[in-house]
């Protein structure tokens, strides 16, 4: 046994170089338990899908759109109209939409995809743990992803976050493949999946890169020249594909597609460097969706550090094995240098420690861009980390080194998980507590040589088992609170009254409105719903109104095509004044819904106050529901239209 338990006499698996089969046969005990666990997940994702109704409007409004124009299926219209794009590309938007196709525009028809996707992903970590390391370790890792409450939590949204996931975790296990066989076509079949990655969600799907090039680069069996030229074809790959579609984009002339929503210059290709790319991980306040950042961090920068994703705005979705996975991290990382793994065993590692450190360090120090269910694309590493994590704590030590450094994880993991059970009331003190005795007990065992085998194991499944208490307890609190709006989150509501969740909740309650506005989206009441649905079917837009979340359910409740002025955060130049004064000369719009509260908002887009202001100065209103909604075809005394 080695000093950090990672191989042993008659436990480690024999290496397979560019053999392509499995090191050992999978058993049937193995196929048979994780058939159980996909089925249990399923039951658990199902769970009464429906109450998240429209999830996202945002997104769900896209895929309405698809249903009805093909235009607006291709560039990811907000609206059939095309006149803006959601701020993401379309690839999760287009899967989504063969569901609605199948089954109709409805909860379980948008939310039963990312069902199965996340599913796809268990059985996905399961497989590729499977290959280099015992079926105990695979099932620990597959079932650390699916439980983690930001997969649990995603898995049940129509964000575009779960198709990203799978599709990096592909990618690696290409690029894996590679590293372990020297073969080049799995590494141009990682080119293709990352760069569909790009097609879900662009620069984030990258965060695997790092990781899959190194271990390429490191491990190989190939001359460097061919790793080289390795890389240079899945570069290739990556360029023409994730290219591809953002060209067509920006090729095709502005006045034959929607605007860009999102970038300032109605360019894909600046959404993805700005909006998406460098302004995502460097911006400071100066955007609307900055509003989103809790007033306990209003007077200063960023709450960026080290320690960001385990605090009360992150922690539930993901601290409750972060700090296991690190320390883990830790262990790999000294094992691969000291070469005590065997080959394939280190391929697989060094990928994961990578792409868990490139990932937690991005998260950590972006700016205000960050939002928490971003931590969904660390949940895929972390759960390979702990998986073999857990090969060390299943094997034991045989060195007092190796025995105290278990103790030391156990105790560290143990505590962070701790301050997870401390961030809300609705996690029982009482179980909190038990969990961290229970964690300390096996830290104690661990640290001793015990005197029989049965022991040490039993220990090792006690503190796995406690672990994982933290996270399933947390998604099953997520399972029962209905989730909407454009920050989902993992978890109940936070003691600190400073903190995202807290937040939220006043939102919801309209405080602020306009923020309420820009989060949930503003639902038409009934009246105004007859309005818009009974509107003369001459117009291409039944209505305009802000911000994209409002836009959104006034949509996907009126089944008309509703304008979002200004696209998501009311703040892009879509459309310009001149541009809705000709569509309103011409017919094209025939009503405006004001919504004063958005008005107020400090960032309202400099367009969406010329049209509202012409609008309110050139045509009659009444009000419908409380909302003053002005008739594009009924202008005021001897006022012209354009």
């Amino acid at each position: 046994m080695t000093a950090y338990g990672f191989t042993a006499s008659g436990t480690s698996l024999p290496a397979v170089q560019g053999t392509g089969l499995n090191p050992t046969p999978v058993a049937r005990w193995e196929k048979i338990t994780l058939a159980v666990l996909l089925i249990c997940l399923a039951f658990l994702y199902l769970w009464k899908l429906d109450q998240n109704g429209w999830a996202n409007p945002f997104y769900s409004a896209a895929v309405q759109s698809g249903e009805h124009n093909f235009t607006a299926l291709f560039f990811g219209s907000s609206d059939w109209g095309n006149s803006i794009t959601v701020d993401k590309p379309p690839l999760s938007l287009w899967v989504m939409g063969v569901s609605v196709r199948l089954f109709g525009l409805n909860s379980w028809g948008l939310l039963v995809p990312q069902v199965i996707i996340t599913l796809t992903s268990t059985l996905l970590i399961f497989t590729l743990m499977r290959r280099y390391f015992p079926a105990v370790c695979a099932l620990i890792a597959a079932t650390v992803f699916a439980l983690t409450p930001v997969s649990v939590l995603l898995a049940r949204y129509d964000n575009p976050d779960p198709l990203m996931v799978l599709l990096m975790i592909s990618a690696l296990y290409s690029g894996v493949r590679a590293a372990e066989t020297g073969r080049l076509k799995p590494m141009v079949l990682m080119g293709g999946l990352l760069a569909l990655g790009f097609l879900t969600k662009q620069l984030q799907a990258f965060l695997v890169l790092p990781a899959i090039v190194l271990v390429f680069l490191l491990f190989a069996p190939l001359a460097w020249r061919k790793r080289f030229i390795g890389l240079g074809l899945a570069a290739c790959v990556v360029a023409v594909v994730s290219l591809a579609w953002p060209l067509v984009v920006d090729l095709t002339p502005a006045q034959s597609r929607p605007f860009v929503g999102g970038s300032t210059h109605n360019s894909m290709v600046e959404l993805t460097l700005g909006y998406n790319g460098i302004d995502r991980v460097m911006k400071g306040q100066d955007d609307a969706s900055a509003a989103l950042i809790p007033p306990e961090f209003k007077g200063v920068d960023t709450d960026a550090g080290l320690f960001r994703l385990f605090n009360a705005n992150n922690g539930q979705e993901i601290g409750w094995l972060l700090m296991a996975a690190i320390l883990c991290c830790v262990a790999m990382a000294w094992a691969i240098v000291r070469k005590r793994l065997d080959r394939n065993e280190a391929i697989l590692s060094s990928a994961a420690v990578l792409w868990f450190s490139t990932t937690y360090l991005i998260l950590s120090f972006m700016g205000q861009g960050f939002h928490s269910y971003y931590a969904a694309s660390l949940a895929p590493p972390l759960a390979l980390c702990i998986g073999v994590g857990a090969r060390l704590l299943l094997a034991g030590a045989q060195t007092i080194s190796g025995r105290l450094w278990i103790a030391f994880t156990l105790i560290a993991s143990f505590v962070f998980a701790n301050a997870m059970w401390q961030l809300s009331d609705v996690f029982p003190e009482w179980l909190g507590k038990g969990v961290l005795y229970a964690g300390l007990l096996a830290a104690a065992i661990s640290a001793v040589r015990a005197p029989w085998p049965w022991v040490e194991r039993s220990s090792a499944f006690l503190a796995i088992g406690a672990l994982l208490i933290g996270p399933v307890f947390c998604s099953l609190v997520t399972l029962g609170s209905p989730q909407s709006g454009y920050n989902p989150i993992s978890g109940g509501l936070t003691k600190s009254p400073n903190s995202l969740s807290r937040f939220l909740a006043g939102v919801k309650q309209q405080d602020p409105a306009w923020i309420h506005g820009l989060t949930y989206g503003n639902s038409p009441g009934t009246a105004l719903l007859d309005r818009l649905r009974n509107a003369p079917a001459r117009c291409v837009w039944t209505a305009a109104t802000y911000p994209g979340e409002t836009a959104a359910r006034f949509q996907l409740e009126s089944n008309r095509a509703i304008m979002p002025i200004g696209g998501f955060t009311a703040t892009d130049p879509s459309p310009t004044l001149r541009q809705f004064r000709d569509w309103v000369a011409e017919g094209q719009i025939c009503y405006l819904v004001e919504q004063p509260d958005q008005l107020k908002a400090p960032e309202a887009g400099p367009e969406l106050l010329a049209i509202q202001k012409w609008v309110a100065d050139t045509f009659q209103s009444e009000e419908i529901d409380g909302n003053k909604i002005y008739d594009l075809g009924k202008p005021q005394s001897n006022t012209p239209l354009r």
